[in-house]
């Protein structure tokens, strides 16, 4: 029999993005969805009703539960809440992830992925595309390159975008945890065992046909409404934290926010010719 997969995330999410998450990983094969539901009254948990669906809302008795408070930061209630759900697992892989990351292995379900991972394997990491859109409006997913490339393609810009090996995001993934180890703690792209050691055995990417999509600035709009909270944790680079600052002295901020967005997450023409030349551009998936 095949092992199962969990996907286990927390989760504050308009409910379309909540739709495509949970239909996803059911389509995937997933043999249970835990949502944590980081607003306790977030009406997800009525919207969406399904036998392998669990919704958690994260009220301050649950938290107390693993030791916290709804007032710790945000990426130590996830962790905490991503670990519990680990150790709840009996038996097959636990996968977390964000609620704007889909999971995708070419020509294949994350079941029968899970089902080829070799016997020895304890962890599976999956390295990011990140989702940008070319000048004609469409929709394509930017790989990680090496950072001389970076400097190559983008210029003047490259302090942007050469952090992160040419995304803006994290490229660093997420991976999957098989069951039964008693010793480690997750973290939000890996696992640590308790001598805080990373244990990742295997790494996936592009040439491999595994990718971790990750629709993190889906629009201009969604961008702007999470700046503040991004600037404020790790969700951007140095570079772009100080780019933001600068912006905000200008005579007109939100042009200059909007211009710097279009510098991120849209590509020019030119742009896209480099990121193709280099195999740095995914245009369409292989399902």
């Amino acid at each position: 029999m095949a092992p199962p997969f969990t996907v286990a995330t927390i989760a504050r999410e308009p409910l379309p993005v909540m739709a495509r998450f949970l239909t996803w990983y059911l389509d995937q094969g997933a043999a249970r969805i835990i949502v944590y539901l980081d607003d306790p009254a977030d009406p997800a948990k009525d919207a969406f009703t399904h036998p392998r669906i669990s919704f958690v809302p994260c009220t301050p008795d649950f938290w107390a539960t693993l030791g916290l408070s709804p007032d710790k930061r945000f990426t130590r209630r996830q962790n905490a809440a991503i670990t519990a759900a680990y150790h709840a697992l009996g038996d097959g892989w636990l996968l977390a992830v964000d609620a704007d990351e889909l999971m995708h292995f070419a020509g294949k379900t994350l079941a029968q992925a899970v089902q080829g991972f070799p016997a020895d394997v304890v962890a599976v990491s999956v390295a990011t595309a990140e989702q940008v859109f070319l000048s004609d409006g469409s929709q394509a997913f930017r790989l990680p390159i090496p950072r001389a490339t970076v400097n190559a393609i983008y210029g003047e810009d490259a302090p942007l975008f050469r952090p992160r090996f040419g995304l803006v995001g994290h490229a660093d993934g997420k991976s999957f945890h098989r069951a039964g180890r008693p010793d480690i703690r997750l973290r939000q792209h890996w696992a640590h065992d308790a001598a805080d050691n990373r244990i990742v055995d295997r790494r996936l990417d592009h040439g491999d046909g595994a990718h971790l999509l990750h629709f993190a600035t889906p629009n201009y709009a969604h961008w702007r409404a999470k700046m503040e909270w991004r600037a404020g944790a790790s969700g951007f680079a140095e570079a772009v934290k100080v780019a933001l600052q600068d912006r905000a002295k200008c005579a007109d901020p939100e042009a200059a926010y909007r211009a710097l967005y279009d510098t991120l997450h849209v590509l020019t023409p030119e742009t896209e010719a480099q990121l193709d030349a280099v195999g740095g551009l995914m245009r369409r998936l292989e399902v």
